[in-house]
């Protein structure tokens, strides 16, 4: 199905206003979307539809359903069983992201964890970053603080995201963070109203 005919067909499910329409894309049309054709799709079908979150997602969220069962249910405790996984139109295109998705960085009774660039300072941060970089690029081993710090130098990410994706349990993702603050090469900010300013969706 090419981007006109699948605005098209959107366009036709979200047309009856009685209806709260939850937007489904398979896997395989979202394999085939860029970041462009999600933006296009936002602009003629509409920000304010809701849309079901991609398998992949819902994986990452039933691991943490499991693991860190507080956080999940801040984030999804409260949902209605029909609404369940279910975000906004316009985060589509963060759901194109390999490894990125569904920020967690607005958590009210866990603490955040939540990292973007501007988060990593310090006099030293720019020296270390090169040094993991270049061992990155030699696939020499790097450490859970130096991965971290590569990962947020990408793009932002939560704790719990990059614990699911490396797979590295999560007291060693936060002793990484914990030894970064201590070393003066990274800023937590645990409430959301203190993430506010930074979380920003950029497409």
């Amino acid at each position: 199905m090419n981007l006109s005919a699948l605005i098209h067909a959107l366009k036709e499910q979200v047309s009856d206003s009685d209806l709260r329409s939850v937007i489904t894309f398979d896997a395989e049309i979202l394999s085939s979307l860029t970041k462009e054709d999600a933006k296009e799709i936002i602009a003629h079908v509409g920000s304010t539809h809701l849309m079901r979150l991609p398998e992949k997602e819902i994986l990452f969220f039933e691991w943490l359903k499991e693991y860190h069962p507080l956080v999940w249910n801040d984030l999804w405790g409260n949902d209605e069983p029909e609404y369940m996984y279910t975000v906004g139109l316009d985060l589509l295109p963060l759901m194109l992201d390999p490894v990125r998705g569904f920020p967690i960085c607005d958590l009210l009774t866990q603490e955040n964890y939540y990292f973007v660039p501007d988060h990593l300072i310090g006099e030293e941060i720019s020296f270390y970053l090169d040094a993991v970089k270049e061992r990155f690029i030699k696939q020499e081993s790097v450490t859970v603080s130096q991965l971290l710090v590569l990962e947020i130098s990408m793009a932002p990410i939560d704790a719990w995201r990059f614990s699911y994706h490396h797979r590295i349990e999560m007291d060693r993702v936060l002793k990484a963070i914990n030894d970064l603050k201590e070393e003066g090469m990274l800023v937590h900010l645990g409430k959301a109203e203190d993430l506010a300013e930074f979380v920003t969706f950029d497409y």
